[in-house]
């Protein structure tokens, strides 16, 4: 006897004395007669799922708007890189005579670097020191790892030193989200701060001959985690043209990239969902075609029935959440995308269908102070259609479920749930009508 939890709903559809009335029975008759019953079950973990799968690699960091920095934050390190733009060779300034002329002899004699931060999500209590490097090796943004610069088809190359090359300090500043709350506690928090640059560094960054490619933004105080939003470069310019006047020049970079060591190891026996690159946890399901009814509807302790020949009203699929290493918890809602998988052979790159159901939203929350919660997923039509399958081929088939996040990738913390053994792992819970006659199996 298969290992189902029971609970009955009685639909009767005459009066109130009516309900009392039992059900007759006639087994020769090879189905069961009698009122619409609703009844719900709940199937074990090893009873509905064949194999799981997880996998890692989905999108990269380039993917990721913004970018991370972090020193030792439960044992994290994270730098983010930010590839230079084309800087301008020539500027229109006015003279003192009121006309415009383009000036192409520009002297960069300093500027600015202005980072923006989350004033949300990261170390934002205390201040927080940063600091900018250059960076003098390329790299490509879709692989570039903690260790290794590119890595493509025929080209491997790692950095000359793990974490970005050799790199050369440009300059420092504090970030304190809560500086003008200090004198004003209905002020807004400040999300942003300037690292000052000398003229050096300013020709640096214009110059190719110099070597720069990039720079590299890190943390300089262990424990912290900040998330870049977004990057400026003011440069200061003095016009051949007007040498007593100081024009500025901004410039802005799309291209930012984050590189983390170490990187999450796999999981060990546990799902995972997220991340930057992101996780994808896939099941294997192979739903029983009998189930478990009640004494309501078989006349008896019990019964099992053909699931094909009942109408099913839910399914769901209970998680329940799993607290998340600590550098990688969740600082944002993840969305919880199930999708089914077309061509399982192909995996991990196998492609997916449209969503089973919307993505539920779940709060950072439940994978630290609150792990241990159950969460329920909708999986109603993914099962239905496993039911038509079965209706049209006598028997029931495998079907391959994905989860993802929406989007993958959206932060470098992933979801965490539970998996094979112990009282958390995941369960199918089932709620369905058996209508006025219904076959034995």
């Amino acid at each position: 006897m298969k290992r189902y939890l029971l609970a009955t709903a009685i639909l009767c559809a005459g009066a109130t004395s009516s309900c009392k009335e039992k059900t007759s029975i006639a087994p020769d008759l090879g189905f069961l007669q009698g009122r619409p019953e609703t009844v719900e079950i709940f199937i074990p973990y090893e009873e509905f799922v064949e194999d799981v799968a997880i996998f890692g690699g989905y999108g990269s960091t380039a993917d990721f708007i913004g970018g991370v920095i972090a020193l030792d934050f439960g044992g994290l390190n994270a730098r983010t890189l930010i590839t230079l733009s084309d800087f301008p060779t020539s500027l229109e300034v006015q003279g003192s005579d009121g006309i415009t002329r383009t000036d192409s002899d520009l002297s960069f004699v300093g500027g600015r670097v202005v980072l923006s931060f989350d004033t949300v999500n990261g170390s934002l209590a205390l201040p927080v020191d940063v600091e900018l490097f250059d960076i003098k090796e390329t790299w490509h943004g879709p692989t570039v790892t903690w260790e290794v610069a590119v890595d493509t088809a025929g080209d491997r190359r790692p950095w000359t030193q793990p974490g970005g090359g050799p790199r050369t300090l440009l300059g420092g500043a504090t970030f304190d989200a809560f500086v003008d709350q200090a004198v004003d506690p209905s002020a807004s928090r400040v999300d942003r701060v300037n690292v000052p640059i000398d003229s050096a560094a300013a020709v640096g960054l214009t110059d190719p001959s110099s070597g720069t490619v990039g720079l590299s933004l890190a943390a300089a105080e262990p424990g912290v985690l900040l998330n870049l939003v977004d990057l400026s470069i003011v440069l200061l310019t003095v016009p051949s043209t007007r040498p007593d006047t100081v024009v500025e020049v901004t410039v802005t970079s799309d291209e930012i990239d984050f590189i983390l060591d170490p990187p999450p190891s796999a999981s060990a026996g546990w799902l995972r969902i997220g991340g930057a690159p992101a996780w994808r946890s896939v099941m294997r399901l192979a739903i029983p075609r009998t189930i478990e009814s009640t004494a309501e509807v078989c006349g008896t302790v019990g019964c099992q029935v053909d699931f094909t020949a009942v109408d099913l009203n839910l399914a769901e699929l209970l998680l329940t959440t799993r607290q998340t290493e600590s550098a990688y918890q969740p600082q944002d809602t993840t969305l919880v995308d199930l999708r089914p998988v077309i061509n399982p052979e192909s995996l991990p790159k196998a492609p997916l269908g449209g969503p089973v159901s919307v993505p539920q939203i779940l709060p950072p929350e439940l994978f630290a102070a609150q792990a241990g919660t159950v969460v329920a997923i909708p999986v109603t039509s993914f099962v239905i259609g496993i039911q038509a399958a079965a209706a049209a081929t006598g028997s029931m088939p495998d079907a391959w479920l994905a989860l993802l996040s929406s989007p993958e990738p959206n932060q470098i913390g992933f979801a965490s749930f539970e998996g094979l053994g112990g009282p958390g792992a995941p369960v199918l819970r089932l709620l369905y009508t058996i209508a006025d006659a219904v076959a034995l199996p």
